[in-house]
């Protein structure tokens, strides 16, 4: 069984050449700390850049914040499946967002996937996950539910 069907949703991920985001609302650090818990917990592959260098991932995400405050481009890559890449870039310690290539995200297994990343995310913070147009947190098309374990889809 499907949390959404691909025949439903599948207009909104058309390639469009922009990207689809992921937000946490109303986070802070120990959510994001959270966040990097869970992606080493998964044993996702992820590749950590700050100002495009490769890094070891720090243990505290407030190092990773500190950078960023000190206007380094600070980037997180994680690839939750060989196929699906769910960037971020810390821009603020009070939104959680990942963004997705729509053309990474076609047919019924990359939506399952995209699912799963978003039902991890949400089960790890006790908090919703929006999938949104880019920059439009505001108006989410999709949103889980961590405390309905459900997917509601808004339009």
């Amino acid at each position: 069984m499907h949390d959404l069907t691909w025949d439903d949703v599948a207009d909104w991920f058309a390639p469009d050449d922009s990207l689809l985001d992921a937000y946490v609302l109303d986070a802070d650090e120990t959510d994001w700390q959270r966040v990097i818990d869970l992606v080493q917990s998964q044993g996702w592959r992820f590749d950590y850049t700050v100002e495009g260098d490769s890094l070891p991932l720090p243990q505290q995400v407030a190092e990773i914040f500190a950078r960023r405050r000190s206007e380094a481009t600070v980037t997180m890559q994680i690839w939750p499946a060989p196929n699906m890449l769910a960037n971020t870039h810390f821009f603020s310690d009070d939104e959680v967002e990942f963004d997705f290539d729509r053309t990474e995200l076609q047919g019924q297994h990359q939506l399952d996937v995209l699912c799963c990343f978003m039902r991890s995310l949400g089960r790890q913070l006790g908090k919703p996950v929006r999938l949104a147009p880019e920059n439009s947190p505001q108006h989410p098309l999709i949103i889980y539910s961590p405390m309905d374990d459900q997917f509601i889809r808004t339009t």
